[in-house]
């Protein structure tokens, strides 16, 4: 126990350069702004398909965030370590992306903590390791700090909604039987 407390004391509080950090000056975005520029990602991925395979990662991304029940959806988030350093490269995959702000002294997302128009697949990322590795492939050799430890108990999405099924469909035989017992 002395050996820890020791090691306790000799650790050091880093302290970020700038102290007097300010939320940076953004641009305010109409409604039309936004889905002008929403259009436009749609337009650059759809285009991406011809020459990036990362587009069909991010189009994975969309429809597993839209389509998927929370319960599958965010399976893997106890398992998931690190966070984001709003360095801003997987918002420069293919393109720049047209909510991506950056100054001198930050960077930031226009609209990432809007209620109402905050991208899905934005939100949720990482969704699981093949998600993560898709998005590492591409902005090596800079590392994404999201990592994951351990894995649930179906890793897979396909094997994730065959359970939800069979968990589904069990749990209505289970009342039919109660039924037909209760008569």
């Amino acid at each position: 126990m002395q050996d820890k407390g020791k090691e306790m004391n000799n650790l050091v509080q880093i302290e970020p350069i700038n102290k007097t950090y300010t939320e940076p000056e953004m641009p305010q975005l109409s409604d039309w702004e936004i889905h002008r520029k929403k259009t436009y990602i749609a337009f650059r991925k759809v285009v991406g398909f011809l020459y990036t395979k990362h587009s069909y990662g991010a189009t994975r991304r969309y429809l597993l965030s839209i389509l998927l029940p929370d319960k599958i959806l965010y399976r893997w988030k106890p398992y998931q370590r690190g966070g984001c350093n709003r360095c801003g490269l997987c918002c420069k995959i293919v393109f720049k992306c047209p909510f991506y702000f950056e100054s001198d002294t930050t960077t930031a997302c226009m609209i990432y903590t809007s209620k109402r128009h905050a991208p899905p697949p934005c939100v949720v990322f990482p969704i699981d390791p093949f998600d993560l590795a898709e998005v590492q492939r591409e902005v090596s050799p800079a590392p994404c700090p999201f990592y994951f430890e351990g894995q649930p108990e179906h890793p897979t999405t396909w094997g994730a909604i065959k359970a939800e099924i069979r968990s589904e469909f069990g749990k209505r035989v289970d009342k039919l039987k109660e039924s037909f017992n209760s008569l």
